[in-house]
């Protein structure tokens, strides 16, 4: 298995690099650096160099040859790393067909730079991505840098539904890769979620109770499978910056998502909920695809 990391031949920001070679430090999984030099005509000329645009094809590719130097300088020497270049109209979809071509686990991504530092923010091709992959996706926020500390604690964001229960598979696969205990925790913002539309009315505690139950389930089942599971946490604010500011993240933390119930099934598709938490997060994320 391995980690496919995915950039552009200009590499704007180096914090997609510097996740994946945590990650691969960490699991002991091999690292597939692909270069994508997007091509909007996918033009046989950028295989032969045959047509009119020739010289500015040649001019992609050769950045797009130094932008892998580049990152395989920034990796180190001690990871496994093979490198590729791929052209295609869709990042996106050159990413997929790259990542199930070479088996990947994960597809790793960096921020786009128009986000605020320490956040984590999508580009157009991030963004299409996180709504079509087929295996999971991990994203650095912006200004991202590799910390050869172990993952102190693997969140997994849930929400009170029968589908998010089988995160737990995931969950325990990653927790045993990263040798890291898991923590299920609730964000719930007031303007926006279930809290607000029931705060005063009889169903709030209701719904406050499947929340822990769902919890507690998850929890159950990450410990049938030797998995150290910390104390769950319920997050309750008035907007989704603050909730999410308000919960004791440590530098040394990764946040795991599942997909929304109403995406394709075995694809990532972020809801507006889970949107909200991803971009306000000060720590890398992975998105899982729905189960």
């Amino acid at each position: 298995m391995t980690i496919l990391v995915g950039f552009g031949p200009d590499m704007p920001s180096a914090s997609g690099l510097d996740l994946a070679g945590r990650l691969a430090r960490l699991t002991g999984e091999d690292i597939v650096l692909c270069c994508v030099v997007h091509d909007a005509w996918e033009s046989p000329a950028v295989r032969d160099f045959s047509g009119v645009d020739d010289d500015w094809r040649r001019e992609l590719r050769a950045g797009a040859a130094e932008a892998l130097d580049s990152a395989i300088l920034r990796l180190g020497g001690d990871l496994s790393i093979t490198s590729v270049v791929r052209t295609g109209r869709s990042v996106p979809r050159v990413l997929a067909e790259e990542s199930e071509a070479v088996g990947a686990r994960m597809v790793v991504i960096g921020s786009s730079n128009h986000g605020p530092i320490g956040r984590i923010s999508f580009g157009s091709a991030g963004d299409r991505l996180v709504h079509s992959a087929g295996t999971p996706v991990a994203v650095a926020p912006r200004g991202y840098r590799e910390q050869r500390a172990p993952v102190s604690r693997l969140l997994l964001a849930v929400y009170p539904t029968h589908r998010d229960i089988a995160l737990a598979g995931p969950a325990a696969d990653w927790a045993e890769q990263l040798s890291a205990p898991v923590r299920v925790v609730t964000f719930a913002s007031r303007d926006s979620s279930a809290v607000g539309r029931f705060a005063g009315q009889d169903v709030f505690p209701y719904w406050r109770e499947q929340v822990e139950r769902t919890q507690r389930t998850i929890g159950e089942l990450l410990a049938k499978e030797g998995v150290p599971v910390l104390s769950p946490a319920l997050i309750i604010g008035e907007g989704w910056a603050p909730t999410v500011d308000a919960f004791d993240w440590n530098p040394d933390d990764l946040l795991m998502v599942g997909s929304s119930e109403h995406g394709p099934i075995a694809q990532v598709f972020l809801g507006s909920s889970a949107t909200r938490i991803v971009r306000q997060a000060p720590v890398p994320v992975i998105l899982l695809p729905r189960q």
